[in-house]
């Protein structure tokens, strides 16, 4: 896409903030550029370049955002547009960040065309990620990821990710299963995990973030904290205040059916994420759901048929890896017995 770049004004506006005006000379200086600079000029731009190291990042960021105009496709450009228009007639004001951005791409004559240029540019800046991926495991396979910006994702059996950072923020959504985060402290940019209809924030910590529809916690969103704080958010609901809880490390929350996260628990650090050590914790869990847990992992040959056996309770810490073992213990902690059924291990009651 080609568009004629506004031409900006030699001089700033005194009453601009300092930020802004900042920024204005370096639009300035990149029109400047453009248009061609004699031995001179380019001298007093390398030296305006060097006094602060402020006036390099201002520039890299207006050159950036320019170059963006250039690659916004046509659909986006006009919903943007429209989108500016709409805000101008509504008389509503520009958030702090567009106000910053406007002054780079003031016009000499027509106003509206260069605040529109600069927060089309500013909005499709933003919302550009730099860095994207994917990251999938298998049944029964684990994986760490590194991100760029230094935190790390463990990702368990059967997982879906997908990492997006952006330069304010940096996004997570967890599609199924679970993972280990542990954030890289970044306090001008929250770090979200997305997962169904549940935000969680942080700026740095360790945290875990579990989504199944099989298994332990089946259907719900759980997030348990090892190190630091996170904050988890029900998406808004209409007609309703908003809903959040804040976590502290040792501490564990689960959503309702609604969505809503449930009640504050307890929880050792040393349990969070027990998967990572290929270990299940079950709590007070019934028996199908643990067998559940174990399919997560790999192929399993031990059934219940009995819905009343099915419902049977246990506790307990075992290794994903070892179902015949924890099978055969079975016996030991409940009211049941193994019986072979071909190449099936079926759990009956032992009356």
């Amino acid at each position: 896409m080609t568009m004629e770049r506004p031409q900006l004004p030699e001089t700033t506006d005194a009453g601009l903030d300092a930020d802004a005006e900042l920024d204005a000379q370096a639009a300035n200086w990149l029109v400047r550029r453009q248009r061609g600079l004699s031995a001179r000029d380019e001298a007093d731009w390398q030296a305006w370049l060097a006094r602060d190291p402020a006036h390099r990042r201002a520039y890299g960021q207006v050159a950036e955002i320019w170059q963006a105009l250039d690659h916004i496709p046509q659909q986006d450009l006009a919903r943007y547009r429209a989108e500016i228009a709409a805000s101008r007639a509504r008389g509503a004001p520009a958030s702090p960040g567009r106000r910053a951005f406007m002054p780079r791409f003031a016009l000499a004559g027509t106003a509206f065309a260069a605040v529109g240029a600069g927060v089309v540019g500013w909005q499709y800046w933003q919302s550009t990620p730099t860095f994207s991926a994917v990251f999938t495991t298998r049944r029964g396979e684990l994986q760490t990821v590194s991100l760029p910006d230094g935190s790390k994702i463990e990702l368990d059996t059967d997982t879906h990710v997908e990492a997006r950072l952006f330069r304010h923020r940096r996004e997570v959504r967890l599609v199924r299963g679970q993972a280990m985060f542990a954030v890289q402290s970044d306090p001008a940019c929250p770090f979200n995990v997305l997962a169904q209809s549940v935000t969680v924030t942080v700026v740095g910590t360790r945290f875990s973030v579990r989504c199944t529809e099989t298994g332990l916690e089946h259907g719900t969103v759980r997030v348990e904290v090892e190190e630091g704080r996170v904050r988890v958010a029900a998406a808004p609901q209409p007609d309703a205040a908003p809903h959040s809880v804040e976590l502290a490390a040792g501490e564990a929350v689960t959503t309702g059916a609604n969505g809503l996260p449930g009640q504050i628990e307890p929880i050792a650090p040393t349990a969070v994420a027990v998967w990572r050590q290929g270990r299940v914790a079950f709590n007070n869990t019934t028996l199908l759901r643990a067998l559940q847990e174990f399919a997560r992992y790999g192929a399993t040959n031990v059934v219940v048929d009995d819905p009343v056996v099915a419902q049977m309770r246990l506790t307990g810490s075992f290794d994903v890896h070892q179902l015949d073992r924890f099978a055969h213990a079975l016996p030991r902690v409940l009211p049941v017995r193994l019986r072979q059924r071909g190449n099936l291990v079926e759990v009956v009651r032992a009356a």
